[in-house]
């Protein structure tokens, strides 16, 4: 920490009378007071002025105040930053990129652990090797593979971090073709509850590798990242907007062509208003409409052919399908990329996109749709589903389709109405569903924790959660009790 930092720390104890006794401290101050003497990066105090912007994430239905955000800046921040808040007994917080849905990202009246000062890149062209450090996003490491013509399979929004994503799975834009991104894990170096490194591979700690493959920041804080890299260069992509007034024959024509695709061809659809841009007429700006979003890997000939059926599946108000580097497909998502805005979300997996699942989509979409509707529906298989379920902590490989339901806006926007357009949404295909993705997944209790986590699976991450963090330190996230013993 700055000799600034620390002495605007000690005159703002002053202020608040504290004699410097710890007695006299909380443990927050107590926990101030320590990380003062041992952080190298920054300390955010909610007295210092930068505090406000630091303490927001990105879903503004979160809105909490922590005692103190460390921005970490090494190993040694980490590990700085978990011993204090294991002696203090504080509520303890890991945020890489902040986009956690539940909220995880932060806290009440404990410490932040900020990774996002640690963006450290090793990339090996040769061995097509690299390691990520967590707070790197996945728009930054895109863009630093794409020269060396790699990439790395991950989510769908630039601003994203590494380490909350890589740690749930990883469901991006090529999954069809190359997996998950914990498919491409080799190895992950953790700083665990009693502060401790370790490295955990196939080979060091292969159970606790096991877990880190889904199982969240269930087991410490990911400090690095070894991963697999495979060939990104030039893709097909874009998406088509097509009008919705018809929207049935849209989604039942995607689904029967999209689980049909070859795995080079990973794709989603978007029920959503026509974007106020200059691609869309403006007669049809805020109608409703169907962005058929597409992410082609291979002969970019051959996908033109194979993507042709999906540009005709009825009236089109844009297509911006064309030959693009990889990353440049992040810029179809940048909406999500905006923080602040409340966001009313519920997830859920399918055996696969069945007709009649796709008749109950149609029919609840229709319902509820209104100008804050962003209804996702994705198809999976693929690379994905050739490993074996128990392989890793990320159980649902056999799954063929993910919906994400989202209605969202500002601040000042009614929160029970939106919250309620998406409920009516889940609960209609409720029916047909089988599990959720552990990182689409609220704040929604000891069920849906369940449904993230099978059986076999949940207790097996149960038993390596006693191993390595018993008194559950680590437990604002998808949390795993530990087993009793």
């Amino acid at each position: 920490m700055s000799e600034h930092t620390r002495d605007t720390f000690q005159d703002n104890t002053h202020q608040r009378g504290s004699t410097g006794r710890p007695e006299d401290r909380s443990a927050a101050g107590r926990a101030a007071q320590e990380l003062a003497d041992r952080l190298h990066g920054a300390l955010i105090l909610p007295e210092n002025a930068e505090y406000e912007a630091a303490r927001q994430v990105w879903n503004g239905t979160v809105n909490r105040f922590p005692a103190l955000i460390a921005c970490c800046e090494s190993v040694e921040d980490v590990i700085a930053a978990v011993t204090v808040a294991r002696e203090q007994a504080l509520p303890l917080s890991v945020r890489s990129g902040g986009h956690s849905l539940a909220g995880h990202s932060t806290n009440d009246g404990g410490i932040v652990i900020d990774l996002s000062p640690m963006k450290g890149l090793r990339i090996d062209p040769a061995r097509r090797v690299a390691r990520m450090e967590p707070g790197l996003t996945w728009g930054e490491v895109s863009n630093a593979l794409q020269p060396y013509g790699l990439a790395l399979t991950a989510g769908d929004t630039a601003t994203v971090g590494v380490g909350g994503l890589m740690l749930g799975g990883g469901i991006g834009w090529v999954v069809r073709k190359e997996g998950l991104a914990i498919d491409h894990l080799r190895a992950v170096e953790l700083v665990t509850a009693d502060g401790r490194v370790l490295r955990a591979s196939a080979d060091e700690h292969p159970d606790l590798f096991w877990g880190l493959r889904g199982g969240g920041g269930n087991f410490g804080v990911a400090i690095a990242f070894e991963v697999d890299l495979h060939p990104g260069g030039i893709i097909l992509g874009g998406a088509v907007f097509y009008e919705a007034t018809e929207l049935e024959p849209l989604l039942q024509g995607y689904a029967r062509m999209a689980q049909a695709a070859p795995d080079e061809l990973t794709t989603q659809v978007l029920l959503m208003p026509a974007p106020p841009a200059p691609f869309i007429p403006p007669d049809k700006q805020g109608m409703p409409a169907l962005a058929l979003l597409l992410c082609y890997a291979g002969d970019p000939l051959e996908g033109e052919r194979i993507v042709a059926p999906l540009r005709t599946l009825g009236p089109v108000l844009a297509d911006l399908v064309t030959p693009m580097p990889y990353p440049a497909i992040f810029h179809l998502t940048e909406m999500a990329e905006v923080r602040g805005l409340q966001h009313h979300l519920r997830s859920q997996f399918f055996d696969t996109a069945s007709e009649e699942m796709v008749h109950a989509l149609a029919e609840a979409a229709s319902m509820v749709w209104c100008r804050e509707t962003l209804i996702q529906l994705r198809v999976l298989g693929g690379a994905m589903s050739r490993i074996e379920s128990s392989a890793t902590a990320f159980a649902h490989r056999e799954k063929q389709a993910m919906l994400m339901i989202s209605h969202y806006g500002p601040s000042s926007a009614d929160a029970h109405d939106l919250r309620a357009r998406t409920e009516q949404v889940w609960q209609a295909l409720a029916p047909y569903a089988n599990g959720v993705y552990v990182n689409m997944l609220g704040d929604e209790g000891e069920q849906r924790l369940h449904e993230a986590y099978p059986l076999a699976t949940y207790t097996r991450l149960a038993t390596l959660k006693r191993r390595y963090d018993p008194t559950n330190l680590f437990r604002l996230n998808q949390n795993i009790t530990p087993a009793e013993a």
